[in-house]
């Protein structure tokens, strides 16, 4: 999520507004759900009037479109995975990581097993993956 919202957002914003959100987003890894969507909340009602704000000039269909598209996006990212973001702390009994480094790791290892056997049937490559969580899971 912090990718996406960056995507969106220039390397050095020169508003505001897209400083403050870049902020706020860097500390979703270490916020609580709580505290993150209170400081997005609070943030938004600060600048509304600015995310409001729409351009003098009518685009070819007769509508005057927003100013700040990217900064809208980034929110709009942000309060759309709401339900999303912190799992972890939705389901504690599970023991969900706060990140998915771990995860992408172990598939970006599979992937590269993976390609040296690129001709086997999709039986053999059931049993390959079977075969390859249930080292991962005894190992750890």
């Amino acid at each position: 999520m912090v990718a996406m919202v960056m995507r969106k957002l220039r390397k050095n914003h020169q508003s505001e507004a897209g400083k403050a959100l870049k902020v706020i987003v860097k500390t979703l890894k270490s916020s609580h759900k709580a505290e993150f969507y209170r400081q997005l909340h609070y943030w938004y009602l600060a600048r509304q009037a600015f995310l409001n704000e729409r351009s003098e000039k009518a685009n070819e269909r007769v509508y005057f479109p927003y100013k700040h598209q990217h900064i809208r996006g980034a929110y709009a990212s942000l309060k759309r995975y709401e339900k999303y973001l912190f799992p972890y702390e939705k389901y504690l009994e599970l023991n969900i990581e706060k990140t998915t480094n771990r995860i992408e790791g172990l598939f970006s290892e599979l992937k590269r097993k993976l390609n040296n056997h690129n001709r086997l049937t999709k039986k053999n490559v059931a049993l390959y993956l079977y075969r390859f969580f249930l080292n991962k899971k005894i190992r750890k």
